[in-house]
């Protein structure tokens, strides 16, 4: 579905989500209910970009892990296009294509154990990419995201990579699917200057 600049494409109404926590010491302690997000509403529209701006610890990246759905929320209602996200039914693979999250730390998401080509590889594949495409798309994707010679950095591994590098790798991750929307959990606090 394709929609016209200024369209609602994701849309959040009064989203909670609740956390279990303890008080005081492990012993006597009282389980509380703690909302990291609170009744937050948003609209995300369709060739614009919106900044979430807060304090350390104010909500945002769980904002962005439910607004992904990679966490659910203990309330509230998302809509993408218009229509109502079930949020009884767990993350398919449609609303992994429409809505894609680059993480904040490419260490942590990065698979440590797999080549830095399975990054990339893999979502194509999920996402119905030919298997003789693959490489092609994978190379393609990384110029525009200035890791070159790409073929340079897809047989490396993660370790071998500098931070930048790895949050290149990250959102041509995220890029790679042609999402709907794009979200991103402070996405350049690893880049460098140059890029």
């Amino acid at each position: 579905m394709t929609s016209q600049r200024g369209d609602i494409v994701l849309e959040a109404t009064n989203l909670v989500r609740s956390f279990s926590a303890r008080s005081g010491l492990r012993r006597f302690s009282k389980k509380q209910s703690v909302n990291a997000v609170d009744g937050v509403s948003i609209q995300l529209r369709a060739g614009e970009v919106l900044a979430i701006v807060g304090e350390s610890g104010s909500g945002k990246s769980v904002l962005s892990r439910l607004l992904a759905r990679i966490i659910e929320p203990t309330s509230g209602s998302l809509n993408v296009d218009g229509k109502a996200v079930d949020l009884e039914q767990r993350r398919g693979r449609e609303y992994a294509q429409l809505v894609q999250l680059i993480l904040q730390d490419p260490f942590a998401s990065i698979n440590p154990v797999h080549r830095i080509s399975h990054a990339l590889e893999r979502p194509l594949l999920l996402h119905g990419t030919d298997k003789e495409n693959v490489r092609a798309r994978s190379i393609e994707i990384f110029q525009s995201v200035s890791l070159t010679p790409p073929e340079e950095f897809l047989d490396r591994y993660p370790h071998e990579l500098s931070g930048g590098q790895l949050q290149r790798v990250n959102i041509a991750r995220g890029l790679a699917v042609a999402p709907r929307v794009l979200l991103a959990d402070e996405p350049i606090s690893m880049l460098d200057v140059s890029i």
